[in-house]
Formats: C-alpha cells, sequence, structure tokens
C-alpha cells in the first residue's frame, strides 16, 4: 500500500497518514526537501525512499536525507483532490525521439550580473522523474534559487532543488505518457561574482519511468539564450562604462523588436530600438543620456531585449 508515503490527516496534521498522498504532503515535502541530520528529525517520516526493490508498493529503506528518491515515491502515489479538476485541458507534444536534457546559459556575464540558466528537457513520452545536478565555475558564478518552469507546471509537475543548482522533477501520479516533447523544466538563477564564462554545465542526470525503473537521459550540446527563442543580447562593452557602451543583439528571425536601458527601480530611461527589423546582428550605442538628452547620475542600469517572444536582460554600470 501508500500509507507509509503519506504525511497528513486531511491536509492538516503533520506526520500522521489519511492514507492519500495529496497536494498537501507534497507541499510538505518540497518544505523540507535537502535536510537530512538533525534538520530532518522532526519530519523523518517524509524519509521514504528508495524502497527495497524501487517499486511503490514495498519496505522502505531510509537513507537519512529527503531528496530525488522520496519525491519519486511521492509523486508516483499522489492522489488528486477530488475538489481538482481532473480534465484539465494540456499540451498536445510531439514525443522526440529520445531523452535527452541540456541547459541554457550565457557565454559570458559581467561582474554582478543576476542571470538564468534554463534547464530544458526533449521528452520521448516514458519520463516519470528525473534528477539534474549543475556544475558551474565557483570564480565566476554562485547560485541563487530553482525554481520550476510554467510549460512543466502545466504538465502536472514539480521541481525541487536538494541542493545549489540542483533540478529534481517529477510528474504528479503515473501516467500512460510521461514527460514529453521540447519543454523548459526549470530555470536556475545565478549571480556573477566576476565577468567572465560562467562554466555552467550539467554534471550527472538520472531518468526514471513509470516503474521507477532507469532510462537513460543524455546529456546535449550547451544552448546560447536566442538559440531557441530566435534572440540572442550580447555583454555590453565597455562595462563599467563612463559614458558611452556599445550593445550588440542578434535575431533569428524578424519580427518585433524593443531594446532599452531600464533604471534598477524600472523606469525606462532610454530607448534604443523599436519597431520591425529582419533577422541578423546589429548594435546600437548608448551614450550614458536619457530621452531628453539629459546625462545620467552614476548607477547601475538595465539593458533589455525584447525579441522573438523572449525577454533578455544585462546589467551596466555608470560611472561619472
Amino acid at each position: 500500500g501508500t500509507t507509509f508515503f503519506d504525511n497528513t490527516v486531511r491536509g492538516v496534521t503533520a506526520g500522521q497518514g489519511d492514507n492519500k498522498v495529496s497536494t498537501a504532503d507534497i507541499s510538505l515535502l518540497g518544505a523540507h526537501y535537502g535536510q537530512s541530520g538533525a534538520a530532518l528529525a522532526p519530519y523523518a517520516y517524509m524519509d521514504v525512499g528508495p524502497t527495497t526493490d524501487h517499486s511503490v508498493n514495498t519496505r522502505p529503506t531510509t537513507d537519512g536525507v529527503v531528496d530525488f528518491e522520496d519525491l519519486v515515491m511521492f509523486a508516483f502515489n499522489y492522489f488528486p483532490s477530488a475538489s481538482v479538476p481532473q480534465t484539465a485541458a494540456r499540451p498536445i507534444a510531439r514525443p522526440a525521439a529520445a531523452d535527452q536534457i541540456a541547459i541554457e546559459t550565457p557565454e559570458a556575464v559581467s561582474a554582478g550580473e543576476v542571470f538564468e540558466v534554463r534547464v530544458r528537457l526533449s521528452g520521448a513520452g516514458d519520463l516519470q522523474a528525473v534528477s539534474a545536478a549543475l556544475a558551474w565555475d565557483a570564480a565566476v558564478v554562485a547560485p541563487l534559487e530553482v525554481k520550476a518552469a510554467d510549460p512543466f507546471k502545466v504538465q502536472g509537475g514539480v521541481v525541487f532543488s536538494p541542493a545549489p543548482g540542483g533540478v529534481d522533477a517529477a510528474l504528479l501520479g503515473v501516467r500512460d505518457q510521461g514527460m514529453t516533447g521540447d519543454l523548459v523544466l526549470a530555470t536556475v538563477r545565478f549571480r556573477a561574482l566576476a565577468a567572465g564564462s560562467p562554466g555552467v554545465s550539467i554534471d550527472r542526470v538520472i531518468g526514471r519511468d513509470a516503474s521507477n525503473k532507469p532510462v537513460t537521459v543524455s546529456i546535449g550540446a550547451t544552448l546560447r539564450p536566442g538559440a531557441v527563442g530566435g534572440a540572442a543580447l550580447m555583454p555590453a562593452t565597455p562595462n563599467p562604462t563612463h559614458g558611452s557602451s556599445l550593445v550588440k543583439y542578434s535575431l533569428a528571425r524578424s519580427g518585433p523588436v524593443d531594446l532599452a536601458i531600464y533604471s534598477v527601480d524600472g523606469r525606462r530611461v532610454r530607448t534604443l530600438a523599436h519597431g520591425f527589423a529582419e533577422a541578423g546582428e546589429y548594435e546600437q550605442t548608448w551614450d550614458g543620456r536619457n530621452e531628453r538628452g539629459d546625462v545620467t547620475r552614476s548607477g547601475v542600469f538595465y539593458i533589455r531585449l525584447e525579441a522573438a517572444g523572449v525577454r533578455l536582460t544585462r546589467m551596466l554600470t555608470l560611472v561619472r
């Protein structure tokens, strides 16, 4: 049975079961995900995996940490609340030829910049859960947080992070068809400690099917921002600047473009490009002035490019 995977009574009392794994149980798991030792002691009942034969119906063999093995057990035993529509519309996706995971990361970053690395999956339909651990150049960047991407949440999935740069994803409830098509699983936010290449890569990946058996998930080539969305925004040079910086960007296809400078409080300071543009490489120069032609004060600014259905941002420091 599934009793030992259950944490709540009617979603109220933690640590006592009602023989159903519900949203309340998943939320409690997420709140303590990655914990071990003394921090986990009050919630040790969530440490249920792996089981003796890795199936969902056998005895748990606890390992002292709440991580991917536990997420798999909870997700596979998930029983939706009766108040949740069971016929919610889901996107139709064509299965990929094979399961593959890849990251979309900038080639270079500027000191102080906060940027996102997207974890992308091409699913053949057999994956029910996948775990990926990222690596990076610790002298250049540091991870901040992991968030589930909207496309994966629409498919009925959850994403938890057991440790910095860790991405554990699972579909809630066993499906006839698992993770399917090209989708973004999660975004991992980083802060740049210094200028240079962030060196972000996928260190390891684990895949499981609906029976919790291993699934081979290959690691794909690293993508650059815009390789999927069709637009790319390069770091401004020089940065910091004393009054004038060169901004380069590229478009993989023609369409509307908006390139502008924003202040840290979200005000548009200067529009650099706006309108329809053909595919190609472009560059614009910001002279450190606002729309009225006034010289702006020293500070941190953001360069924002909106094109091809994506929004890309770079940070720029102005020093007078």
